[in-house]
């Protein structure tokens, strides 16, 4: 994301259009956050997880396709909706899935590791554009990232859900 600037500029968009990108992304970012909590309450947070992560996968890469100001800004708007729903639904998981006593450091852990991760996605994006001149391989990789992650969180879910079933069956009996 901290890139999407510059694959606006290197499109041929002038700074201060491009930096309009980033704009749209973090203001289409709060009806995300607001939407994805809404939905989490509904359908759960694993659930809205995975949802806002697929959307989020889907449309990273295609950052590095975009040759018009109108289509970088649209899709400043929709990527920002779901990239913001990807860490209030990743907050609520959390919630959901930890005990109430060890909340706030699993809380803690978790937004480590997700600001590391997006430091790092950041760093190899800037290295990748250094080595080879183009933001490809790296927004490659970002959606790359996002398959494992869903993966991740779909086996997460399966898991949960197999549990509650068993439970259930033995509550039953």
């Amino acid at each position: 994301m901290v890139h999407a600037v510059a694959i606006a500029q290197d499109a041929g968009i002038g700074a201060e259009e491009a930096a309009g990108v980033i704009l749209l992304i973090y203001v289409s970012g709060f009806f995300g956050r607001i939407f994805f909590g809404k939905l989490s309450d509904h359908i759960g947070g694993i659930r809205a997880y995975w949802l806002a992560s697929f959307g989020q996968t889907i449309l990273i890469f295609w950052f590095t396709q975009m040759q018009s100001l109108a289509g970088f800004y649209a899709h400043a708007v929709i990527f920002g909706f779901f990239m913001a729903g990807v860490m209030t639904s990743l907050i609520i998981c959390v919630g959901e899935l930890t005990p109430v006593h060890m909340r706030g450091m699993s809380t803690g852990i978790v937004m480590l590791l997700a600001w590391l991760g997006m430091g790092v996605g950041g760093y190899q994006a800037g290295l990748f554009f250094d080595l080879g001149g183009s933001y490809v391989i790296p927004y490659v990789n970002a959606a790359a990232a996002g398959v494992v992650n869903l993966i991740i969180v779909g086996s997460l879910y399966y898991y949960f859900r197999q549990k509650s079933v068993i439970l259930r069956q033995s509550d039953a009996t």
